[in-house]
């Protein structure tokens, strides 16, 4: 004697409502599709609320910040103290701000998990092999992935040192296409890796880095930008993810090396 009866065949049974439907892709008591069975959705939190974002809230600080200072410039007396230029920077500033706070938290509400998955280190001459994970709350589109390799170098112009960078290959994984919600969707390329000719290092380039650092304390920005300097050189896979209007890039370094008469890494 069975604990469960059998079903007729092409029938399946709702996992949601119990339904037994005897035909159709949809359940036909509360409307689930049949292939939830074989796709189940993964066990992530629901699409958060603007409002629960940190990043929202930054956006409406900057926001005002910029209301207030666009105020400040409409008034005589204020534009007079403060002076023109001031006023007007200050209101760019943080208008950018707003922007860039408003679109990271768009951009939070709608994956959950988005990882460019790359090997550490890859021997020259052989496959680069590419990952890119995608797992959006809800059901998203149209979205278009993008995957590239570049090459970052530094150059010497007279006496100074120059960033300078070559796409070393390139390929489109999704072209407008839409992403189911709470499933995990992989894209992959391959590319080869390449021959470490470039130069990577620069001493000038880490000296002027530290310097910049140094005068982050007073001026933010400039931690960014000795960043950049420092985190340049290398051979970097480059993902563009676009959703709508929305765009972000993703970057992974990877590291390419030969063995022959010495060590070639770059």
């Amino acid at each position: 004697m069975t604990s469960a009866t059998a079903l007729p065949a092409g029938a399946w049974a709702c996992p949601a409502c119990g339904q037994v439907n005897l035909a159709g892709v949809t359940c036909e008591a509360c409307g689930i599709a049949l292939r939830s069975l074989d796709d189940p959705p993964l066990d992530i939190p629901y699409q958060p609320r603007l409002t629960r974002l940190p990043s929202f809230w930054l956006a409406l600080v900057w926001a005002l910040a910029a209301v207030g200072g666009l105020a400040l410039w409409l008034s005589p007396v204020a534009r007079s103290n403060l002076g023109n230029l001031f006023l007007v920077g200050e209101v760019v500033a943080s208008g950018a701000a707003a922007f860039s706070s408003l679109f990271t938290a768009l951009w939070q509400r709608v994956f959950n998990q988005l990882e460019v998955v790359v090997p550490p280190h890859v021997k020259s001459g052989e496959e680069l092999n590419v990952e890119v994970r995608l797992v959006p709350y809800a059901t998203v589109g149209p979205v278009s992935v993008d995957v590239r390799l570049v090459d970052r170098f530094y150059v010497k112009v007279d006496d100074r040192v120059e960033t300078a960078k070559r796409e070393l290959g390139s390929t489109s994984l999704l072209k407008r296409g839409r992403l189911r919600g709470r499933r995990l969707t992989s894209l992959s390329a391959r590319f080869v890796a390449p021959f470490p000719a470039t130069t990577h290092q620069s001493f000038q380039v880490d000296v002027m880095a530290d310097l910049l650092g140094i005068l982050a304390f007073a001026i933010p920005a400039l931690g960014w930008q000795a960043r950049n300097l420092k985190e340049h050189g290398g051979y970097y896979v480059e993902a563009v993810v676009r959703v709508g209007p929305l765009t972000r890039r993703y970057h992974k370094r990877v590291l390419s090396y030969l063995v022959g008469e010495r060590l070639y890494v770059g």
